[in-house]
């Protein structure tokens, strides 16, 4: 294997021209980078990252760990982050906690043997996973982001989508669009946080719009509507819908549709969160979107702010919007 010793013999310039020149701290003559890379190429150097990497005591890898992979949700944002580090030289390693089988100072401390350039945490908005541990990278000086979770701010910058503005955003559009009895559908078990939120917002703005009290209703999780919560929709004159799942709002428009409603005449079915779900739905599925693939972006571009050592704001906030399709 090639090294740089090499180059510098059949270039004809020194070791130290040939170091400086790969790490791009000097400027050289035209005939001289002719020679260089020929002597590069001609000879198959690769540069050796893990030396590199153990000199400088990091890497240009930025770790991201998730709860598991198999959702848009989480590869939505990934795929954000993954854009923004390659146009800057840093590569993507995803690990899935629950499949780790660590526990998360563990996680964190595999990701200080591994000297990764900083890390980003991304967890569902009720997951207060890491939420403490994460100070153990503060303190090692590695670069840490927490992504979409709304929690107070302590020892690292956050970023998530504003949870409180969702309701509020679901309701006008549903009354923009000329619909006067709301409901508001959700997972049986949606006690955490932001849902209870979700459903205050949704509320409050109804109301305020000087319309009846939303019904809020409870279903199954998945692609089935409980026949419970269709039957209180169809029988109570609701024309109007937010559902606070992507799958839950697919299902609707399916068990709706198989009752003989029309959608939207009948009953618009707005949904939460923009995947491939919604644009495969016959009709195609409205939906308030948290911008996950931006979030993606903006965390990876805290974490090169900081490796950089340039000034981050303590807490991003990114405004959720509509995506309007033919549900509503």
């Amino acid at each position: 294997m090639a090294t740089i010793k090499d180059i510098a013999q059949h270039a004809g310039v020194s070791v130290c021209t040939v170091s400086r020149y790969l790490n791009h701290k000097i400027t050289v003559r035209r005939d001289t980078q002719e020679r260089l890379e020929h002597a590069i190429e001609e000879l198959g150097y690769v540069p050796n990252v893990v030396a590199q990497s153990l000199k400088r005591n990091s890497t240009s890898n930025i770790a991201v760990i998730v709860p598991r992979i198999n959702t848009s949700y989480y590869s939505d944002m990934t795929g954000g982050i993954s854009w923004e580090l390659a146009k800057h030289g840093y590569h993507l390693f995803i690990f899935e906690k629950d499949h780790l089988q660590k526990s998360e100072l563990e996680i964190l401390q595999m990701m200080r043997e591994n000297m990764a350039a900083g890390v980003i945490f991304i967890g569902m908005s009720y997951d207060l996973a890491f939420k403490d541990t994460l100070k153990y990278l503060v303190d090692w000086g590695i670069p840490v982001v927490y992504v979409n979770r709304l929690i107070p701010y302590t020892h690292y910058p956050l970023l998530y989508p504003d949870f409180l503005k969702v309701g509020e955003l679901a309701a006008g559009h549903l009354i923009q669009r000329g619909k006067r009895r709301l409901a508001l559908v959700r997972k049986g078990d949606s006690g955490d946080d932001p849902m209870v939120q979700h459903a205050a917002s949704f509320r409050t703005a109804t109301l305020a719009a000087g319309l009846p009290e939303p019904v809020i209703l409870d279903t199954s999780p998945g692609l089935v509507t409980s026949p419970s919560c269709l039957d209180a929709l169809i029988d109570g004159g609701i024309d109007g819908v937010f559902a606070l799942n992507e799958l839950i709002a697919a299902g609707l428009v399916k068990c709706l549709s198989q009752r003989g409603v029309r959608i939207p005449q009948d009953i618009a079915v707005l949904g939460f969160g923009n995947s491939i779900v919604g644009e495969i739905t016959t009709p195609e599925l409205s939906c308030v979107d948290l911008q996950n693939y931006e979030l993606g972006i903006h965390s990876a571009q805290l974490i090169i702010r900081q490796i950089d050592g340039l000034p981050i704001d303590p807490v991003t906030v990114l405004e959720p919007s509509i995506v309007q399709r033919t549900s509503t």
